[in-house]
This record gives C-alpha cells, structure tokens and sequence, in this order.
C-alpha cells in the first residue's frame, strides 16, 4: 500500500528543554512508524516565554505556550504543532484539529523536597513556615488545603529553571508533574514522591502530548492514527469537556483526572476556591465513547454543589482588580 503522507514533517514547538525533549519523543514514534521520514523541528518562542516574572493568572487565559506555535501550522511554516495538552485552549485555532493524542505519561503531580515515599509524606514532613514552590493556582489551593501552615510562593520559570531553585535552596520544596520530570530525565527518583490524584487531581490533559495541524490535512491521518493511543486520547478529550464546560484559564483552580481500563472510564474533578479555599470533588464513570459527555456532566455536578458560585466570585475579583 502506498503512504500517502509526505516524506519530510516540520513540527512546531517551543524552545524550552522540556519541550525539545518532547519533540525527541514525536520523532522516535514518527521514524518508529516510517524509518525514512525526515523530521525536522521549527521552535517557536511563546508569550508564556518571554516574561517569567508575572504570574500565569496575571497574563491571561490558557494558551500562553500554545498560540504562537499554532500560528506557524496556519501560517504553512509546520505540518503539525507539539504541545503539552494541558496547555491548550478550549477551542482550538481555526480550521485546526488534534489529529493525534500519544500514549500519555503520569498524569500525577509530584513533590520535590522534603522526606518521605509519597509526595503526602514529603508534604507532612515540612516544618510550618516552609516555602514551597509552586506557578499553579490549583496547587496552590490544594497545597493551602492540605497544610495551610506552609508558605506557598509564584515559582515559574521552565522546568529545569524550577529543579535548579529547589536545589539551590530558592524554594525548600516545589509541587510539578510527574510527567516533566521523567521526560527531562536526570533527576533522582528519591528526590520525589506522587500525590494521590483523586485527593490531588491534576490538571486537565496533563502528562498528554497533543499533536495539533490543519483539519485539511487528510494525508497526515493514517501515519499519526499508527502513533496515537485510544485510551490516551478518550482521557484528554473528557477532561477538556470538563474544563471547557468550567471555561477554565490560569485563574481558575480546577482538576481532571480520567483513567481509561478495560472497566471503562473513571473520572475526577475538582474546582477551588483561591478566595475562600473551598475545594469541591466528585466523580463519575462510563465509557470511552462518552468521554466528552462524561467531562461535562461531571463539571454540571460541581457546579450545582456550589461550583458556580465559586466562578462567579472569581470573575468578580478579576473585575475588580483590572
């Protein structure tokens, strides 16, 4: 059978290791699938880059490290965008799709510092007063709820810039994703223990790959349909629903957590408070195909239990200081 793909693939990316790293990975499952494709890499630098003194919540919405990549794919300049799927916007770009979804990495979030197995243990471990890391707002919430005696601080820069201030004492510990860490590599596994992530859930599609190109380019489908992962992409599509449905930016705290198995599909949420320090869950199941309807109804839950009242506050307070 002839390959109707094209011989050579641009991919778009940011610049930062982490990412570097990633497209490392699209590469391998690429050339796994065809030896003789050529990819080549387009780094881009995104508005998330260019200034890592302001916190995420002050810059705006999701889409700070995704939309100066996806312009390259409708500008003509890449075949596909690579982006970490927790950072994409609801709605993607027009006439753009996400044509493949890899097998996923660990979706857990992780603590770096402290003693301990877990990263609970880790956390019980501090001493009060201890300044933790963290540039989530949804960590923040969750770290306030779980020891409101710690001293939570704006912890952003790339990656390795994070591990390197935990190192050197900036911070005493940092909550991050398992997934960067294991893909930056040379990192010491005892230096880090895993959250529980039904108590500590996880941002939407975080530990996913997204691979993001123009709705038009049906040449693209058979090779990345060899690379894509079923479960992976049923799990990123209900907890987009789920975020979509709680129109969540940087400013909103919330979590989705679905897990695929041969029993179906279970699902997390969670949505705080970063005014009050409430933080509600629930969760659901069902199948893969209902994966989408599933994020949603999960999302409808939170909100009828006190979530809407959550939103609204928050977009009272983002009124009031602008």
């Amino acid at each position: 059978m002839t390959k109707e793909w094209p011989d050579r693939i641009v991919v778009a990316s940011r610049g930062s290791q982490l990412a570097m790293r990633q497209t490392e990975i699209l590469g391998d499952l690429l050339r796994a699938a065809d030896p003789e494709l050529q990819v080549d890499v387009l780094t881009v630098s995104t508005k998330g880059d260019k200034d890592k003194s302001i916190p995420f919540s002050a810059i705006g919405a999701k889409g700070i490290f995704t939309t100066e990549v996806s312009a390259e794919v409708l500008a003509g300049n890449a075949d596909v965008a690579l982006h970490s799927a927790k950072d994409l916007t609801a709605e993607l770009g027009p006439g753009t799709a996400l044509i493949c979804i890899p097998r996923r990495a660990d979706a857990r979030d992780v603590v770096v510092g402290g003693e301990g197995v877990s990263g609970e243990e880790r956390l019980a471990s501090l001493s009060t007063g201890t300044r933790v890391g963290t540039s989530s707002m949804r960590r923040k919430v969750l770290l306030t709820e779980a020891r409101p005696n710690l001293e939570v601080v704006e912890f952003r820069g790339n990656l390795d810039t994070r591990l390197r201030k935990v190192a050197e004492g900036e911070v005493d510990a940092a909550v991050l994703a398992a997934a960067g860490i294991h893909r930056l590599g040379g990192v010491d596994e005892n230096q880090f223990g895993p959250l529980e992530p039904t108590r500590w859930v996880p941002s939407p599609a975080q530990g996913a790959l997204a691979v993001e190109a123009l709705a038009e380019r049906t040449d693209l489908a058979e090779l990345f349909e060899r690379i894509g992962s079923p479960a992976a992409a049923a799990e990123v599509a209900c907890e987009r629903a789920f975020s979509a449905r709680l129109e969540g930016g940087c400013s909103v705290p919330l979590g989705c957590h679905a897990q695929a198995s041969e029993r179906g599909l279970l699902v997390t949420g969670m949505l705080g408070s970063p005014l009050t320090d409430q933080v509600l869950r629930d969760r659901i199941s069902g199948t893969p195909a209902e994966a989408e309807s599933l994020g949603v109804e999960l999302a409808e839950a939170i909100l009828a239990a006190g979530g809407g009242e959550i939103l609204e506050d928050i977009k009272a307070e983002e009124i009031q200081r602008s």
